[in-house]
């Protein structure tokens, strides 16, 4: 079956962000496939290479640079002053940022070829999925469409919305044919936008092939890692942060994330006795799995939301070290000790097997062939 398919994301590689490896590992495995696969990408790299990768990949990448940045620096997300942190919650509450410029300038710049057979549209940002369904209402394109969703938009905890974009995204959703998302526990976010029957759970995949694994003895002292990022609402680490302060047992904790945050500098500061205990490093996704196996044990920081699951459990259980899963409202001192000394007794369990790329782009391919039925 030759088929075309149009990936339309917002992220996409090489950045350090789930939505760029959804992008990614899905572009991927279509071309691997025989697919003649398009993407078009929001977010330009500017000294990325995207001709010889799209080639290498066998794949077309199309940027429409609606934001532009560099791949080199971290950067330091600074603490913001009352008026400001004001100011940005009622820009986001009533106009959900730039939704309003951004949608329709992707929209507009958007370009969906007329023999496509499947576009799949990837949100954060919702604005992705917005422009497509404008794109394709517009111009008729008859494709089978996704809208593929890795946290709610106007249900967001994070980020909460004004009342009329509830209405907007139900209007959006009316132009796929399926919502896919990664967890079944968000299905009562979406529910009262889009009809159940067209809510699929299909979570995040990678590409299991040919991991680099560490296979060497870890040495003390004790090395814990967390990979992801951090909130201050709904996945604060200053539980974990102020226990570690209070041992005295030597120990290196590895923070692998997109960019410096602001909250690990608070941290630090708040609590001088982490200085020197702590590294901070952001690394491509492949060097991460490896970095990640040469740790005892790894830290996961619970959403205190149950309706999303951190893609980098997945990368955790790749990585095949302990898992340690907890919020400020579970977490144990006692299980902690247990896991600095050893002993890994109630770690978290994953089975990284149903998140092969393999098996998640076939139960999008399930979806094109259920739509054309």
């Amino acid at each position: 079956m030759s088929m075309k398919i149009h990936i339309v994301t917002g992220h996409f590689y090489p950045q350090l962000h789930p939505r760029a490896f959804r992008a990614k590992e899905l572009a991927l495995e279509f071309a691997r496939r025989g697919f003649d696969v398009i993407v078009t990408n929001c977010w330009t790299i500017n000294d990325f290479d995207y001709v010889n990768y799209a080639k290498d990949n066998n794949i077309r990448v199309r940027n429409l640079d609606i934001f532009v940045s560099s791949l080199q620096g971290n950067s330091i997300t600074k603490t913001r002053g009352l008026f400001s942190q004001l100011f940005s919650f009622l820009k986001e509450y009533f106009l959900a940022g730039s939704f309003f410029y951004r949608g329709p300038l992707i929209a507009k710049k958007l370009t969906i070829d007329n023999d496509t057979d499947l576009v799949i549209a990837l949100s954060t940002p919702f604005t992705c999925v917005y422009a497509v369904s404008r794109y394709l209402k517009k111009h008729g394109v008859k494709c089978v469409a996704i809208a593929d969703s890795g946290d709610p938009f106007y249900n967001s905890k994070q980020s909460p919305k004004a009342i009329w974009f509830k209405f907007i995204e139900a209007s959006v959703y009316k132009q796929y044919n399926f919502l896919t998302i990664p967890t079944g526990n968000a299905i009562k976010l979406y529910a009262p936008m889009i009809k159940r029957e067209k809510i699929q759970v299909i979570p995040q995949g990678f590409n299991m092939d040919n991991i680099k694994l560490y296979k060497g003895e870890i040495n003390n002292p004790v090395k814990l890692a967390y990979a992801g990022v951090f909130y201050r609402d709904i996945r604060n680490p200053e539980f974990l942060f102020k226990y570690l302060a209070s041992i005295e047992q030597k120990f290196e904790f590895h923070l692998f994330m997109r960019e410096r945050d602001s909250i690990i500098d608070e941290m630090i500061s708040k609590y001088p006795s982490l200085d020197g205990k702590i590294y901070v490093k952001s690394l491509p996704h492949d060097e991460l799995i490896y970095e990640l196996s040469r740790m005892h044990f790894l830290v996961n920081i619970e959403n205190l939301s149950n309706t999303q699951m951190p893609s980098k459990l997945i990368d955790y259980g790749m990585a095949g070290r302990p898992i340690l899963s907890c919020n400020e409202k579970t977490f144990s001192k006692e299980i902690l000790d247990n896991f600095m000394a050893g002993n890994y007794d109630g770690q978290y369990k994953i089975d990284v097997k149903q998140y092969d790329i393999r098996h998640i782009a076939s139960e999008f391919l399930q979806l094109y062939e259920n739509a054309k039925k």
